[in-house]
């Protein structure tokens, strides 16, 4: 059994689908023909015991025209009749009321001998009588002269030649149907798999050639078309997140890259000249540290990332209070920014938002800080919001450069800046507005950008209003 289940796990595909569609059609048609055959049968059976009992009838029909008063040698006469209706291979008998045989009506190959059986009514039974099956037929005559028993002893050989033509033409035609439903389920396994197996080769292909590779999608939509079109939605996807990762190192490295070979100048500058110079000395280390600091604000926008790129959904408890969270965000933007102006032009609505409290915070952070980076000292940095039925909205306007209209799409990426040397001058590193957009993707949020070149940038989140009864 166990090399038998080792056989059946090497098999392809192709072979599975045509040994079990084979034997499948073929055992169909085997139960099938084996309950036509059994219904035949006795169809047939009963045909044969209807001619036994017809004989019987006609007997019992003449001897009672005769009356009640019915003598031997009318006994005699009806020889005539059981003649007449004899058929081919019968044997009808006379007996009288002891069991003497009075007449013999049959052929001359027709010799079954059986014995004498009185009966006190008719009977028709089945037996089998020297290897052959018969049907014996026996009915009492009674009258007032003569009393005695006919019995008709009827051969199954034409029932029993028909049920083997059955048997054996079932056998042929069940070979035939295996033959055939195995050739038919060969020929569609091949075309039903044909994707299956092209998908194969194209992961084949694509794992030595990359992503790019993708399937015709079958004409019939079926399962195996549904999985072509997943595998290509597939391909898009990871050569989409390959060009992602391969650039994310890229920028990751290239960010990481101009720091260190700073720190590596300025300590190169400190070991030949800081050691007598203390001006030397205090001017590297300082740009040192500057530099270092840049690489770990750096690494933790890059952890930050990271955990929001495994977050697979909301908190189910992660309610907030956006006017709250506003202030508490504004006050500690101020500390770092004492000279610059934050107007406040908060809705009287007060509100409670699905969204965290400290992830709100930092989004607000990023987006306000944003905004104090790129406009100029002098001008200020309004903050709004807007209950707008389901919605809640806080836009962030500043009155800087602005983003030309191509940027815009591209301003989430990873380590995307619209002027990467003014960026650089900043301290930004390209990751606040992705790591903003992360957050309220997890909280389906939306945000939206307003640009005007040198008129300023309108920053927009709109985030969901938890229901009236979460607000009490």
């Amino acid at each position: 059994m166990k090399k038998l289940e080792d056989f059946w796990n090497r098999l392809s595909l192709r072979w599975k689908w045509t040994i079990s569609g084979g034997a499948t059609i073929f055992l169909t048609f085997i139960l099938f023909s084996v309950i036509l055959i059994i219904a035949m049968s006795q169809w047939m059976i009963q045909e044969e015991e209807a001619s036994v009992e017809g004989i019987l009838n006609d007997l019992s029909a003449f001897y009672e025209s005769r009356g009640p008063g019915i003598t031997l040698e009318d006994v005699y006469e009806s020889r005539d009749l059981l003649e007449q209706v004899y058929e081919k291979g019968q044997t009808i008998r006379l007996y009288n009321r002891d069991g003497f045989e009075l007449f013999t009506i049959q052929n001359e190959t027709a010799s079954l001998s059986i014995p004498f059986a009185p009966v006190t009514g008719r009977e028709i039974e089945r037996s089998r009588v020297n290897n052959h099956e018969v049907l014996i037929g026996r009915s009492p005559i009674r009258s007032q002269q003569f009393n005695g028993f006919v019995e008709v002893i009827h051969p199954l050989t034409r029932y029993n030649s028909m049920q083997n033509y059955m048997v054996l033409l079932s056998f042929i035609l069940g070979l035939l149907a295996l033959v055939v439903s195995g050739i038919v389920a060969y020929l569609l396994s091949g075309r039903f798999i044909s994707p299956v197996v092209a998908l194969g080769h194209a992961m084949r292909k694509t794992q030595k050639e990359g992503f790019q590779k993708q399937l015709d999608v079958p004409v019939v939509q079926d399962e195996v078309g549904g999985l072509v079109e997943i595998f290509n939605e597939m391909m898009k996807e990871l050569e989409s997140a390959f060009v992602k990762q391969r650039q994310f190192v890229e920028d990751a490295s290239h960010e990481l890259r101009t720091p260190i070979q700073i720190i590596e100048g300025h300590l190169s500058l400190i070991n030949r000249w800081g050691k007598d110079d203390p001006s030397v000395l205090e001017e590297s280390l300082g740009i040192s540290i500057q530099e270092i600091d840049r690489i770990k604000r750096l690494v933790n926008e890059l952890l930050i990332l990271s955990k929001t790129d495994r977050e697979v959904g909301i908190y189910p408890e992660a309610f907030a209070k956006p006017h709250s969270v506003l202030e508490s965000a504004l006050i500690r933007i101020q500390e770092i920014y004492p000279a610059r102006e934050l107007i406040r032009n908060f809705s009287p609505d007060e509100t409670v938002v699905k969204i965290d409290s400290l992830h709100l915070e930092q989004i607000l952070i990023i987006l306000v800080e944003n905004a104090l980076k790129y406009s100029p000292d002098s001008e200020p940095v309004t903050i709004e919001t807007l209950l707008n039925g389901p919605v809640f909205e806080i836009a962030v306007k500043d009155r800087g450069a602005g983003i030309p209209k191509e940027h815009i799409p591209n301003i989430f990426d990873r380590f995307y800046r619209v002027d990467k040397a003014r960026s650089r001058e900043h301290g930004g590193n390209g990751l606040g507005l992705s790591i903003a957009k992360k957050l309220l993707d997890l909280y389906k949020a939306e945000i939206t950008v307003e640009s005007t070149p040198q008129k300023g940038t309108t920053m927009t989140i709109k985030l969901p209003v938890v229901p009236n009864q979460l607000n009490q």
